[in-house]
Order: structure tokens, then sequence, then C-alpha cells
């Protein structure tokens, strides 16, 4: 008995120090399997202003949009890239509607994983994409979107006849479904809590999914 409560004492830290391993490895593999098997499906209904034309082929081309915002979304590439970043803390929008969830890491920012959740939330991603002209003239804004609405608008002068204009559409409606899923640009809040387009979540997503789609060219995925 004396021996037992000896060893018992002696060994009491690395018992503690063996459990603590275990449960933290436990956790990480949770959290591993929570992100790793994921299937997006996109599904994009076009409603287009009569004053605008559209590209020869343009139902063509946009199921090839579909198809490739689905295998990037449902993709490990993006999980992984995204679980390298993390984001300005008044980068979410302000929503009751509870779309989102507002996810930190440990130092008070933007979780990267936080926002791989939020997109890959659903596994059948239905939107509305209104394409009409820009209103009053010239613009140099390609489209927008908001918070907990299912629908991208966007400006018809960009979408026309061109090499590579899928990977334009994917990138940019990649971009507005950011804001669809709750984070916001800099312009939203006050200059005090500005950031940079570095740190911006959509654009930081579009980057990531420019990058996705030339490696796959590359490698004849795509």
């Amino acid at each position: 008995m004396a021996i037992v409560k000896v060893l018992s004492k002696k060994y009491r830290g690395f018992f503690a120090l063996f459990l603590w391993l275990g449960m933290s490895s436990f956790a990480i593999n949770n959290d591993h399997q929570r992100y790793e098997q994921v299937v997006v499906k996109f599904i994009i209904t076009p409603k287009v202003d009569k004053a605008t034309q559209l590209p020869e082929g343009f139902a063509y081309t946009l199921a090839k949009v579909e198809r490739i915002l689905s295998k990037i979304f449902s993709s490990d590439e993006l999980r992984v890239a995204l679980a390298k970043k993390d984001f300005p803390d008044s980068s979410f929008s302000k929503s009751k509607k509870g779309c989102f969830q507002a996810l930190y890491e440990t130092n008070g920012r933007v979780s990267g994983l936080g926002l791989y959740q939020n997109l890959t939330q659903k596994q059948a991603v239905e939107l509305e994409w209104v394409i009409k002209p820009y209103p009053n003239g010239k613009t140099s804004t390609m489209g927008f979107s908001n918070a907990c609405v299912d629908r991208i608008t966007s400006y018809d002068y960009w979408i026309k006849d061109g090499q590579f204009l899928s990977l334009r559409m994917v990138r940019h409606l990649a971009h507005e479904f950011t804001h669809i899923v709750g984070y916001r640009h800099a312009s939203k809040v006050p200059e005090a809590y500005k950031w940079t387009k570095k740190e911006d979540p959509a654009y930081v997503l579009g980057g990531i999914v420019g990058d996705i789609m030339l490696d796959w060219i590359k490698k004849g995925e795509l």
C-alpha cells in the first residue's frame, strides 16, 4: 500500500501530463475531422437585366463556374490555406439573423478556420446572381452583396468575351460570397478600426481562390 502511494505521488505529474497530451491530441484530431470532409455544391440562378447583353455561351460558362466553385470550396487546399490566416476582430458584419458564427482566435482576431466554417456551413449553396448595367455610367466596382442575403449583384461591364472569363467569375463570386456569410470591408467601420486589403477576409479569400485555380491549371486538374 505504501509503495502504491509513493509511486502515485512520484508519477502524479507524469500522469497529469500524459492525460493532458491525450486530451489535447483528441481535441486536435476531432478539430481536424470537423473541417476535413466537406462537400459543397454551388447552384447559381442568373437574373439578367433586359438591357444587359451577355457573352455567347454564357450558360455553358456559368455551369463551369458552378463546378469550379464547388470543387474549390470542397477542397482541402482551401481549408489548409485559410487555417494559416486570421483577420481583424472588427471584420464581422453586424447582423442578428444568425446566418454566421463570430469565431475568434485565441489572440482575439477573427479565425481563418472560422471563416472556412462559415463558407462551408451549407452543403448546397443556392445563390441568385443579378446582372445589370451600372445605373450612373462607368464604375470600377464589379458588384456587391449583403450579409445573410443569398444574392449577388454584379455590373455587366466586365462580363465580356475574353480569356479566363470563367476564372474571373469564380473569383468575383467567391469574394462576394464572403460578405454573404458575414464578413465586411474596412469601408464599413470607423477610421480607428480600419484594415488593409491584405487583412480583408473577402480579398484574402479571392486571392486564395485565384492561387488554387492557377495551381490546378498548372497540374492539368482544371
